[in-house]
């Protein structure tokens, strides 16, 4: 803190110094010195470069102080209504901001004052954002920060383009990163309105290409099925979809259940549970889904017996 003179400031008080406390935190004396001062300068709300640069020290020892980032964002807000270019003043926080971030994956509050800062700036750019959510999801694929983050900037601006691409990239290097499917039918829902047949087409042969690569994947089957209940209103599949799910759990269901120690093993179970699903849903198979339901409580899923039986008592 160097750069700028503090001495005019009287630091607030960080501990109550009561006589009834539990357990006093062990402070160090230079941490209650910046914490103090920063405290006496947001108690007057003084929205100055040397405010500015006292936020980042106390930001490095404490990332996640809300406080400190929304009183930070009070002073950027000022000072660039008092700036010739704001513009250049942003991108410079923003970098700033970069670091801290690559720094620190798992803070929230990074993610709430980058959203302030897209939505002060007079020029946002998600291609500028692109490379450091890159950076993250390589460190943590399943960083949920990051990906909530990145559809945010999905919709804030208008912009999905990047997106297919993308979730295919990370599942072709991890089949099982449920965050990618989840990510990929985020597009599709905010696509919907500019896709073909054809690109839906394609897509569907996307998932039933991975699930036959790892047929017993729960991320690959339950974004068939809501690849399937996406696209029912314009697309019918059900057929292809059945006879496709059906190659993975051989003939057990023609066969009786009341031995379950004599029912032959199957690819996957979760193939059995979409159709288990997928017959519920019309009242002419629904037979079918109460034998399907029966063989995963018996044989093929009973540690979720109690959710199997719960669904067939509803289909009853």
């Amino acid at each position: 803190m160097q750069k700028y003179d503090y001495s005019d400031i009287t630091p607030l008080p960080i501990q109550t110094d009561s006589q009834d406390e539990l357990c006093r935190i062990m402070y160090t004396e230079d941490y209650k010195q910046l914490m103090g001062l920063a405290r006496a300068l947001i108690s007057v709300n003084e929205l100055s470069p040397r405010a500015l640069e006292l936020t980042s020290h106390v930001i490095d020892v404490a990332p996640a102080f809300y406080t400190i980032w929304n009183y930070r964002f009070n002073i950027i807000r000022h000072m660039v209504t008092e700036s010739d270019d704001s513009v250049s003043y942003l991108n410079k926080e923003l970098d700033w901001l970069d670091e801290i971030t690559l720094n620190n994956p798992k803070n929230y509050q990074i993610w709430s004052y980058r959203q302030s800062l897209l939505k002060l700036h007079p020029s946002p750019s998600f291609k500028r954002e692109l490379p450091v959510l890159k950076l993250m999801i390589d460190d943590d694929s399943k960083n949920y920060h990051v990906w909530s983050y990145r559809k945010w900037c999905c919709l804030f601006f208008n912009d999905f383009q990047h997106e297919l691409a993308y979730t295919t990239d990370l599942i072709e290097s991890d089949i099982y990163n449920n965050s990618a499917w989840t990510h990929r039918m985020f597009y599709w829902v905010n696509a919907k309105d500019v896709v073909s047949e054809v690109e839906l087409a394609d897509e569907l042969q996307f998932i039933m290409d991975k699930i036959q690569l790892v047929p017993q994947n729960i991320s690959s089957w339950t974004y068939l099925r809501g690849f399937q209940e996406f696209t029912h209103d314009t697309i019918q599949w059900d057929n292809k979809v059945v006879q496709f799910a059906t190659s993975f759990i051989a003939d057990v269901l023609s066969l009786p259940t009341d031995s379950p120690q004599n029912l032959p093993e199957i690819e996957s179970s979760y193939a059995l549970e979409f159709l288990a699903c997928h017959w519920s849903a019309d009242p002419s198979s629904r037979e079918s889904a109460i034998k399907a339901y029966t063989l995963l409580s018996i044989k093929y899923d009973p540690i979720r017996k109690n959710l199997w039986q719960h669904k067939m008592n509803s289909l009853q």
